[in-house]
């Protein structure tokens, strides 16, 4: 009887599954006054992330990327972003899941975690659509964050500064 029970609860860690990531992104969006906005994408997300059940709630794990795979239409801009963002020194930017909630919306979820980036660790919520197509968990989130509550000082030229908020559109497929 001891050994059953003890093959029961070395069994219980099986019941949460590993998710591959097969596609992701991170998408940030600011502007600059009486200019254009910047829009630079990263098509490298990664991923370790674990769900109970299937039970879209009880999903954990982090997302990362590499700062330096950012891109936008202007690779000069790009450059100064760079080094805005130390991204030499500061090379990731990880997402900790700690909670996912349902909300009211349809295939609607807040996901709450922790966001460390430039060195700074911060809470950060998103609004997220998680459905289900073909087989394929689909995470789709947006949320915001400033750029001087990580220390980063958004560059100025003469009276035309960029905006210190960057909008944020994070997709997976899993």
């Amino acid at each position: 009887m001891k050994k059953i029970f003890m093959m029961l609860l070395l069994a219980l860690p099986l019941f949460a599954m590993n998710l591959e990531l097969k596609s992701g992104y991170v998408a940030a969006h600011t502007e600059m006054m009486m200019d254009s906005t910047i829009d630079p994408i990263n098509n490298y997300l990664k991923a370790d992330i674990t769900i109970e059940n299937n039970d879209i709630t009880t999903i954990k794990g982090k997302f990362w990327l590499e700062m330096t795979l950012f891109t936008s239409d202007k690779s000069d801009r790009d450059k100064s972003m760079y080094e805005e963002i130390e991204a030499e020194k500061f090379a990731f930017a990880t997402y900790i899941i700690s909670s996912i909630v349902k909300s009211e919306k349809e295939d609607g979820y807040v996901i709450n975690g922790t966001l460390d980036f430039h060195g700074e660790k911060r809470e950060l919520s998103a609004d997220a659509k998680i459905t289900t197509v073909n087989g394929s968990l689909i995470i789709e989130a947006t949320s915001m964050i400033l750029m001087s509550d990580y220390g980063i000082e958004m560059p100025c030229l003469m009276f035309m500064c960029v905006r210190d908020q960057v909008d944020l559109l994070i997709k997976a497929t899993f």
